[in-house]
């Protein structure tokens, strides 16, 4: 399931996507600082990029924003390593998966590897 965050974070890039203005915003109740924060990690996670495509001036910040790729190349792992959510699908270390995880290790490594493929196939167009 995913959290809420995620949730808005992904109809914020469909109001981008869109340029629908705010529907997110009013939809999921999205306040001015969680607003912010969701365009900080997009932006630094390379999802969007500042700027609009017609220049004009708005008072909703995603206005300022489009997206770096269409939506059907932006998978849900996208945003969920942006916003690095609770789905722990990272990629780590196999010293530090065998230290934890001794010899189940490589099963929870497949395990893994599968969720990956799986998340990073859910592209934001089928949300």
């Amino acid at each position: 399931m995913l959290t809420l965050r995620t949730q808005k974070a992904i109809a914020l890039m469909q109001d981008i996507a869109s340029r629908r203005g705010g529907s997110a915003r009013e939809t999921y109740r999205i306040t001015p600082g969680e607003m912010e924060e969701l365009l900080a990690c997009l932006r630094t996670k390379g999802l969007i990029l500042p700027g609009q495509p017609d220049g004009e001036k708005s008072a909703n910040p995603a206005d300022g924003y489009r997206l770096a790729r269409p939506l059907r190349e932006i998978s849900l792992l996208d945003v969920l390593e942006a916003l690095d959510e609770h789905l722990n699908c990272n990629r780590p270390t196999t010293e530090e998966f065998y230290f934890h995880y001794n010899r189940v290790a490589p099963k929870l490594g497949v395990v893994n590897h599968m969720t990956r493929l799986y998340l990073e196939e859910i592209k934001l167009s089928e949300c």
